[in-house]
């Protein structure tokens, strides 16, 4: 339970550490993910077309995987040294 309380109060100085070049590349593929996965799921089903089971069984899981990935890796702060 302290890991988590230490990991909460942390959050403000990660937030506004400067990014690594790596974590920003993850960070915007999976704000993208986040963001197209559900509109075409939505889009798709509109539409009539059929989407393989697969993909429509798990597109709040890989939305919210996707939603965790962004937040995450928007606080990786860069090591100096």
């Amino acid at each position: 339970m302290k890991n988590i309380i230490a990991f909460i109060k942390d959050l403000p100085r990660q937030w506004k550490a400067e990014t690594p070049k790596l974590a920003k590349w993850i960070r915007n593929a999976a704000a993208t993910i986040t963001a197209v996965v559900p509109t075409a799921w939505l889009t798709f089903q509109g539409m009539g077309i059929t989407l393989p089971g697969w993909f429509v069984n798990n597109v709040g899981y890989i939305t919210l995987a996707s939603l965790i990935i962004t937040g995450l890796a928007g606080t990786k702060e860069k090591k100096n040294g």
